[in-house]
């Protein structure tokens, strides 16, 4: 994120259904406060890609990587916005990081008004072994944090 970013609502976005609701209630809440919209993605840890291919190899896979999760970010955005009552006309940007979600996401946090993220409604044990982006962004980001649920 540029320092001179204007301040907004930073949804996190993967695919899923959770976090198509998310993007739904951020663009909502966007425009509401008349804030930019931060549709944000993360493509897999440099470390995954460093172990398959070290060089140059690895600088076009991770490019691919996060060409690939832009695609995929900006169809869903699409989506999203067609499916709505009243289509998003905000200020909207669509921005792929190399990292973890977590990662991105809180450091997004130290910077914006407010985080919005989808959660898959898992709990109790599962949420221990597979970990929970949406739990992490909660206890550690610098700001409000919005967790959409079905």
């Amino acid at each position: 994120m540029a320092e001179d970013e204007p301040r907004g609502v930073v949804v996190g976005v993967d695919g899923s259904e959770p976090a198509r609701r998310a993007l739904d209630w951020a663009m909502t809440e966007a425009q509401l406060r008349g804030l930019p919209l931060y549709v944000v993605s993360a493509a897999p840890p440099a470390g995954t890609y460093a172990a398959m291919a070290p060089g140059a190899v690895y600088v076009e896979d991770m490019h691919a990587a996060l060409e690939a999760v832009r695609g995929e970010t900006d169809a869903l955005v699409g989506d999203v916005n067609r499916a709505r009552d009243t289509p998003f006309d905000g200020d909207l940007h669509v921005q792929v990081f190399a990292g973890t979600a977590t990662e991105v996401l809180l450091g997004m946090s130290e910077r914006h008004v407010m985080v919005v993220v989808g959660s898959r409604g898992t709990g109790g044990f599962s949420r221990l072994l597979l970990g929970s982006v949406s739990t992490a962004v909660v206890h550690h980001a610098a700001c409000p944090v919005l967790v959409v649920r079905e």
